[in-house]
């Protein structure tokens, strides 16, 4: 993979003169040729210039359907941002307007999303983390207030994505301090978020709400430990008045998944990457 974007830019600044136009148009480029599918290895296909929501896929063409389950197609978006040290992602990602937003992660078409750290200075790839569409549910879709009635799109409500409510299993490093992971340990990451994270999207939120607790613990920790945040999940889930049960159903579902290991006496231990 080359990290370089120097020829792309080069293209680009005489295409466009708009800074965020040459960075679009750049990247883009550059992830054309290099970006994979995680699920099946092959090089991403761009969908058309303007295409709502998605900038690329992978149809898996030629592959056997016992290999990628019953999953047809992946689709991704790709967001640019200017490089900063890799452990300083940020928080918050602007998305795009808010009840389209919402509206495709309940449908089940948000996409897996790209973040892409660049260098203007050193013209290359810094960094890029895929975060798995699985591990996006409803808390990480937060609206932003409304533009004002003076502004020229009056009353449009755009949406950012929270990190912070993404668990770590979800984080998938592609490149790292511009350094290239091996494919097939990022193949292999999304497979475990496969495995961890399915379900329908309620489910899903109830796996993220508890695997962002335990992304807090060290490698061992104890049902009581998960029992202080009780509170804390009741807010989450005012409906369920029962949630210490809920909690040891949802130990047991990651320990079945691979996730944990049960050692006994309310004891558990990770058992999975989570970086």
């Amino acid at each position: 993979m080359d990290l370089s974007l120097e020829r792309f830019f080069s293209d680009a600044v005489r295409s466009y003169n708009s800074v965020s136009q040459q960075v679009r148009s750049a990247t883009e480029r550059w992830a054309s040729d290099n970006l994979y599918c995680p699920r099946c290895g092959k090089i991403l296909t761009p969908f058309p210039t303007n295409t709502p929501v998605y900038d690329f896929y992978c149809n898996h063409l030629g592959l056997s359907y016992k290999i990628i389950s019953d999953i047809e197609i992946d689709n991704f978006q790709l967001k640019s941002l200017k490089s900063f040290p890799y452990s300083n992602f940020p928080k918050q990602i602007i998305g795009a307007e808010y009840v389209k937003t919402f509206t495709s992660l309940v449908e089940g078409r948000f996409p897996s999303l790209f973040l892409l750290h660049y260098s203007r200075k050193m013209l290359e790839v810094s960094d890029i983390l895929l975060i798995h569409r699985l591990s996006i549910t409803p808390r990480s879709i937060i609206p932003r207030n409304p533009l004002s009635e003076t502004a020229r799109r009056s009353g449009w409500q755009g949406s950012i994505l929270s990190l912070e409510n993404v668990p770590q299993i979800g984080k998938i490093p592609v490149i790292r301090d511009a350094k290239v992971v091996p494919k097939r340990d990022v193949m292999h990451k999304w497979m475990n978020v496969e495995k961890v994270m399915k379900g329908t999207l309620e489910q899903r939120s109830w796996i993220t709400d508890i695997v962002s607790i335990i992304d807090g613990f060290d490698s061992e920790f104890t049902l009581e430990d998960m029992y202080y945040f009780s509170n804390s999940l009741s807010e989450k889930h005012p409906n369920n008045k029962h949630i210490k049960d809920k909690i040891r159903q949802q130990l047991q579902i990651l320990r079945d998944r691979g996730y944990l290991k049960f050692k006994g006496s309310g004891k558990y231990e990770k058992t999975l990457e989570n970086y």
